[in-house]
């Protein structure tokens, strides 16, 4: 068949109704939607997951050992590398700082209620979260938790007078009473530069996701050999939301996940059951003498009428889902994992074509003529 005979004879199907497109199309776009919202909601879930587990305080592994830290091992945890999931080599370390206990202030404002003070190596600003301005370092002045920021009605740039002068307040960082380590929810932590050599007390570490080599390097940070202290001695700073959160293999495990396969299935469907239902049609024209490439040519058109505004539909209705549900940025990245099952519906409809075609013969025309209704 000529090509022009070709795309006439399905604009002609297509526009007459013959080929149901507008049925084929409504079917299978509202399924594939159905499916790839509820997959799209467990995935949102799971990602909600992340950011609590991570907003807790329960990513935060603390290694402590009296004078027996080594706060620059403990900074450079980050460049440690690895496993992770399905043995690839990763970072599992995202942020890490050396914390000691100094002598306690006295605030003009709390006489009778000193606070206790902490001296935290610079890096330690990205485990707490420190918001800082754009024009303000790290080891500017002193942080404190929104918690005391509250008590004292301060903000960050303000300045209180101590027994050991101004304390100009640099940064503020979020610590709500939610089951995690309380030490530092009332303390002044001030951000002090620090010797290869000089001992401290602690290293706090942010592990996310959770990974099983992320204490055998938080180990690392010891003056001794790292073997030297078990496990045991690593703790989380908040237990609340459970001690690991091994978010990757729920992922991969989500049922919803399998239930995707179900849109290239019923693209598969529908395509065959368009074509089943044109049989006697099909019948006669390969009777007539047609072309059967020529007939799966006419049908394959006739399909992507259907197919790809479905799944464009589809799509655009996983975008605006995920931007609704957690925000523009991250709206691509939920629509992406959805993308595969969908330009897979559009080829298994095209392989319902193929099956449909090869199942009619034209012997079978007076069969299907005497059986029709």
């Amino acid at each position: 068949m000529k090509r022009s005979s070709i795309f006439s004879e399905a604009w002609r199907d297509i526009t007459s109704g013959t080929s149901r497109t507008i049925s084929c199309l409504a079917i299978l776009a509202v399924l594939a939607i159905v499916v790839t919202m509820f997959d799209l909601n467990t995935v949102v879930g799971l990602q909600h997951q992340a950011r609590q587990w991570v907003s807790s305080g329960s990513s935060i592994h603390i290694l402590a050992q009296e004078q027996e830290i080594n706060p620059v091992s403990c900074g450079a945890l980050t460049k440690a590398t690895g496993k992770g999931a399905n043995s690839k080599r990763t970072h599992p370390i995202q942020s890490a700082g050396a914390l000691r206990e100094d002598e306690d202030v006295t605030l003009d404002a709390m006489p009778s209620a000193p606070l206790d003070q902490w001296d935290v190596t610079p890096s330690m600003a990205d485990v707490l979260g420190v918001r800082l301005s754009k024009n303000t370092s790290a080891s500017s002045g002193v942080w404190i938790s929104d918690q005391l920021a509250n008590t004292l009605k301060v903000r960050q740039g303000d300045s209180l007078p101590s027994d050991q002068g101004v304390v100009h307040i640099a940064g503020i960082f979020p610590w709500p009473e939610d089951g995690r380590d309380q030490r530092i929810a009332y303390s002044i932590i001030t951000p002090t530069s620090t010797s290869w050599d000089e001992p401290w007390d602690e290293c706090w570490a942010s592990v996310s996701p959770s990974n099983p080599s992320a204490k055998d390097l938080i180990n690392t940070a010891w003056f001794a050999y790292p073997g030297g202290i078990p496990s045991s001695q690593i703790r989380q700073a908040n237990v609340s939301q459970g001690t690991s959160a091994d978010l990757n293999a729920q992922y991969n495990a989500r049922s919803s996940r399998f239930m995707l396969a179900l849109t290239p299935l019923l693209a598969f469907v529908i395509a065959l059951f368009a074509i089943r239902m044109r049989k006697v049609e099909i019948a006669d024209d390969l009777h007539m003498g047609l072309p059967r490439r020529g007939l799966h040519a006419i049908f394959a058109l006739e399909i992507l009428a259907w197919s790809v505004p479905a799944v464009l539909l589809c799509v655009a209705a996983s975008m605006f889902a995920a931007t609704a549900m957690s925000g523009r940025a991250k709206a691509v990245t939920f629509t992406l994992v959805q993308l595969p099952p969908l330009i897979a519906a559009l080829l298994t409809a095209q392989l319902g074509i193929a099956v449909g075609l090869t199942s009619i013969r034209s012997t079978q025309l007076f069969a299907f003529f005497k059986n029709r209704r």
